[in-house]
């Protein structure tokens, strides 16, 4: 039911972005996602998920645009079983509805380098609404013990570039990392820079740009 409403919310950002595109750019991305999750002793980043969006964009400086986009996205972590872990078999998959706001910087108009004239750097917050979620161990589900409940959001920090590889077609490189808790430690501890777990993740994506 997530999915659906998610791709129904994105034909419509999409069709309101179109209708506007005298004033603003937009388009279509994709890809994979490496996460972790912080608490849970496996280090990381140790799962593959991947992430689908629509964005757009507009001017609001000389070199800087302001960009909204509309994501859904996998995260979470895992632990393969093998020797070292002593078979250990984890599964930990959380699937968000994110929406990033971002700031756009064409480096061109600070670099000539052939290389670095062409990136395009990107910073900003993203909130996420928690879709789904599964936590299995041994092939088994794991219930939340009490106390250990998942929050409904998070918010989020993301940094990251884009380089083209075509006109309108370009490779994106981003970190994020939770800045709120996805949920509170099972010791139910916290300190005053760490109030439970939190996700990080590295997204490799293609963006094509339609208007």
């Amino acid at each position: 039911m997530g999915k659906i409403f998610t791709i129904s919310l994105i034909l419509s950002f999409l069709f309101y972005a179109k209708c506007e595109a005298q004033r603003f750019s937009g388009g279509l991305r994709a890809g994979f996602v490496a996460s972790e999750v912080s608490g849970d002793n496996l280090g990381g980043p140790n799962k593959l998920g991947w992430h689908a969006s629509a964005f757009t964009f507009t001017p609001v400086a000389e070199n800087i645009s302001l960009q909204l986009e509309i994501m859904y996205i996998t995260k979470g972590s895992r632990s393969v079983p093998s020797e070292r872990n002593n078979f250990f078999e984890y599964t930990f998959h959380l699937e968000y509805v994110e929406v990033p706001v971002l700031m756009l910087m064409d480096v061109s108009h600070f670099s000539q380098t052939p290389v670095l004239e062409n990136l395009i750097l990107h910073a900003g917050l993203s909130g996420s609404v928690l879709v789904s979620y599964r936590e299995e161990e041994d092939g088994a589900p794991i219930p939340p013990p009490g106390g250990q409940e998942f929050h409904p959001a998070e918010l989020n920090i993301i940094l990251g570039f884009a380089y083209p590889l075509a006109e309108k077609l370009n490779f994106q490189l981003s970190f994020s990392n939770s800045l709120t808790p996805i949920r509170p430690h099972a010791s139910g501890e916290t300190i005053w820079y760490n109030w439970g777990q939190y996700n990080t993740l590295w997204t490799f994506s293609i963006a094509y740009i339609f208007w």
